[in-house]
């Protein structure tokens, strides 16, 4: 009977990987309960329902759980979220950020529980890969018939999918690029698809998720595959030499154009490290970066949003905050590089690309919203899971 349950919730966390992906773009729609609240929108009632559906199974399976691989750094990280409700500039936004930072962590820890065997791990990558078809599928429809969405800077359009925003979309769109190319490398003849990944990629015009593509090229060029860096060179002259838009925001980054959005990262990193200040040790609440800028910059400087997701965790969470999510990345990466140096054959290839998109998403998230992204968060952290399981059952 609990090998059963175990299969239901097994498929249930399938369901979850294929269709979360082409929700995205429901967090557009909003509507109020009540006047007194703040909006909701549909993916914050998903959201909500697998928070609670999740908790019952964490707290069911607590005496195995707690042996999950990063347990005790989730459970600070989560626990100073958790505490700054009590005492957050806006209780209401920091109960909803918890439950969506929340049901991240508790899929994880679900996913390493329900993972059983290799069997299962491919299936969710089979599943991770499939998900990725409706929102491509949608984003070259827009790219064909030029509904993208336009650019605030520099006044060409970007493509989204499904996706809230062409940023999000990019980060999901590069870590399935990465894990086909993994593959292809592997012996698995993925390389037809991975080519209108790369355009679509490139059509998102999104520099930090492009930066994410060429150091996965740069070290897996460096590495052995000497080839792929030549390509990678080769793909970069070619963009730059036959796109005005990839010039000009290459450019931008280059030279700091005043007007840019690089420089209006910088200026807004600099206003908010003050604020900071004020409150050090725990911050203001997580979910309250953007009514801190709100309130000190207001709306004429353009986006509220952090753009940095260690600065948001700083001003919300504070130095300890920021410490907790310091230890589970060092956690992460000190299995993954142990997973690294055990693998042997083609699944070094395998381990080796899940280092450098877990690398890649960690440095890009000093530039852009990357912990933002729930859809890339839900699968890249159940892919993780999964990761770890199989390379830690006993063979």
């Amino acid at each position: 009977m609990e090998n059963v349950n175990t299969k239901i919730y097994f498929y249930f966390l399938l369901g979850l990987i294929l269709i979360r992906p082409s929700l995205d773009i429901l967090s557009q729609i909003e509507f109020q309960i009540h006047a007194n609240l703040p909006p909701l929108n549909p993916n914050i009632i998903i959201g909500g329902l697998i928070f609670l559906a999740c908790s019952i199974f964490f707290l069911k399976n607590l005496k195995s759980i707690y042996r999950t691989p990063l347990f005790y750094p989730i459970f600070f990280f989560l626990g100073l979220s958790l505490a700054s409700i009590f005492y957050s500039l806006d209780a209401f936004n920091s109960l909803r950020e918890f439950i969506r930072l929340a049901s991240i962590f508790l899929l994880y820890f679900l996913a390493y529980k329900l993972v059983e065997n290799r069997k299962d791990w491919f299936w969710l990558l089979k599943i991770i890969l499939i998900s990725y078809i409706l929102p491509a599928a949608l984003a070259m429809i827009q790219f064909v018939f030029r509904l993208g969405l336009p650019d605030e800077f520099g006044g060409f359009q970007r493509i989204y999918g499904t996706f809230a925003h062409p940023n999000p979309f990019a980060f999901y769109t590069f870590f399935i690029l990465a894990l086909l190319l993994c593959l292809s490398l592997s012996g698995k003849n993925f390389w037809l698809l991975s080519i209108p990944l790369i355009f679509l990629l490139f059509a998102t015009y999104t520099r930090s998720a492009l930066a994410c593509f060429f150091i996965f090229i740069l070290v897996f060029g460096v590495f052995k595959y000497r080839k792929i860096l030549l390509a990678g060179l080769f793909l970069f002259l070619i963009v730059y030499f036959f796109s005005n838009v990839f010039q000009e925001r290459f450019w931008e980054l280059i030279s700091l154009d005043p007007y840019g959005s690089i420089v209006w990262r910088l200026r807004l990193w600099q206003d908010m490290i003050p604020v900071f200040l004020w409150q050090p040790w725990f911050g203001y609440g997580l979910g309250t970066f953007t009514n801190l800028v709100e309130f000190y910059r207001g709306f004429a400087w353009g986006s509220l949003e952090a753009h940095n997701d260690y600065l948001k965790i700083l001003v919300e969470n504070g130095i300890f905050g920021l410490a907790a999510y310091g230890w589970l990345i060092i956690g992460l990466l000190f299995y993954l590089f142990r997973i690294f140096k055990k693998t042997i054959g083609q699944e070094k290839i395998l381990s080796l690309g899940i280092i450098v998109i877990s690398l890649s998403l960690l440095t890009a998230s000093f530039f852009d919203n990357v912990l933002r992204g729930t859809a890339l968060q839900w699968n890249l952290w159940i892919l993780l899971a999964g990761w770890l399981k199989i390379n830690t059952i006993k063979k």
